[in-house]
């Protein structure tokens, strides 16, 4: 009862009637020109910069330090004349950095396997307008707030198995706990709702969408969202196999910097309109966010690496091809060089066998492979799979080792999160 309470409770204060005012300013952004857009954009940049150098001790300390004065940043063309902060100076500064009172803002946590944990701050408006960019795309892909969804994210505990909330029509199923005993359950559940949407993280689907494959059950469910990791191409095939369905991926991140949609034809990537303005370096994205005025984060440095699409006549609007994954988040050869999730993908496209993997590095050039496999694989498989590792990353480049293990024995983080690569080399330095 009291988990029911409390996502009754989380939905209405998010609900469609709240955040209404906030939708009608992103549709209304939505049909704008590229120069209308551009104009609003550096009012409200403008807006939050001069607020921040007035208000918050860190940015007044930081702007003055570098000699930059309220009368240098007079346009968006400006910008690059401000210093970028980094996750480190949030982490050290984050309370100097509000421009209102702690007390009027709500604190989150960013999560992952590595790494210190980053307090940040949002008001109300920011999380009615983060809720109102969700209601939008969605009813662009054809789901509208109050239909039936399931939602398969980190809401339930170990102990929960579902739980339906009557007044969000949402039936939330536990990320922790999908497994060959409670599959059928699932099945079961997810019939009797009748869903139009499902939405989670692309390993608790796929996850779901493995042990509805061994047991032979199919579903169909019009669309998909998915958020929060990297959705990997093996993932979205066998998730969309199963499922009925059409994955539309989003990504975006705890410090409400930047967010991108998938393309409704599934051809890239786009920026929300007015969410915020982003700079893409070769090492990460520099982000200004645009909907948290209380709690500024102005030139705000990640680690993502964006690969963008060519523009021309036919893509006038930044698109980004792909999300490569975190830039912390890649191995690391003996030589130096990076190799990318999405590129380490490759290596099991063509075993079938394999249902999961995921690489763990504590060392440069070494790494471990722990995969999860079915009934189906072999040693054959096992001699394929070693050859296309070492194919990928270089039998000179890595030490690797190969584990089989089960699926329990895959890593996540606090909130249920799945990473294809958790290099551990940074944390054990203290980084």
């Amino acid at each position: 009862m009291k988990k029911y309470l409390k996502e009754t409770a989380k939905y209405l204060l998010r609900c469609p009637l709240i955040i209404s005012p906030y939708v009608v300013e992103i549709e209304k952004m939505y049909g704008m020109t590229s120069d209308e857009l551009n104009r609003r954009n550096e009012e409200v940049f403008l807006r939050i910069f001069r607020n921040a150098y007035r208000k918050s001790p860190f940015y007044h300390r930081l702007y003055t330090e570098a000699g930059i004065g309220l009368e240098d940043i007079k346009s968006l063309a400006d910008m690059e004349k401000l210093p970028i902060i980094t996750k480190e100076m949030v982490k050290k500064h984050a309370d100097e950095m509000l421009v209102v009172p702690k007390w009027k803002l709500i604190a989150n946590h960013t999560s992952g396997t590595t790494g210190t944990p980053l307090k940040v701050y949002e008001d109300w408006p920011s999380i009615w307008r983060e809720q109102a960019y969700f209601y939008c795309y969605r009813k662009r892909c054809g789901f509208i707030y109050g239909q039936p969804l399931v939602s398969l994210r980190g809401n339930l505990e170990k102990k929960e198995l579902y739980l339906k909330v009557h007044i969000s029509n949402t039936l939330y199923l536990s990320s922790y706990n999908i497994n060959s005993q409670t599959v059928q359950t699932y099945y079961d559940q997810i019939l009797k709702h009748k869903p139009v949407a499902i939405e989670g993280y692309p390993s608790s689907l796929y996850s779901l969408a493995l042990m509805l494959r061994d047991r032979g059950l199919q579903l169909h469910i019009p669309l998909a969202f998915t958020s929060s990791e990297s959705l990997l191409d093996y993932q979205r095939a066998l998730i969309e196999t199963q499922f009925g369905t059409q994955v539309y991926d989003h990504y975006g991140t705890t410090e409400r910097t930047i967010r991108l949609s998938e393309a409704l034809n599934h051809n890239g990537y786009y920026e929300e309109p007015g969410y915020s303005i982003n700079e893409y370096t070769e090492d990460g994205e520099i982000t200004t966010s645009l909907i948290n005025e209380s709690f500024p984060l102005i030139r705000y440095k990640g680690n993502d690496v964006m690969e963008l699409m060519k523009l021309d006549d036919s893509n006038r609007q930044v698109r980004v091809k792909s999300i490569e994954g975190r830039a912390g988040t890649c191995l690391i050869g003996k030589d130096g060089s990076q190799y990318s999730g999405a590129l380490l993908t490759r290596v099991f496209k063509d075993i079938t066998s394999i249902d999961n993997a995921q690489f763990i590095q504590q060392k440069q050039g070494e790494v471990t492979l722990n995969v999860v496999v079915n009934g189906g694989f072999s040693q054959d498989d096992m001699k394929r799979l070693h050859e296309e590792v070492f194919a990928q990353l270089g039998e000179q480049n890595f030490n690797i080792r190969i584990n089989q293990i089960s699926p329990q024995e895959l890593v996540y983080s606090k909130r249920g999160k799945f990473n294809y690569i958790i290099n551990l080399i940074n944390v054990k330095r203290g980084g």
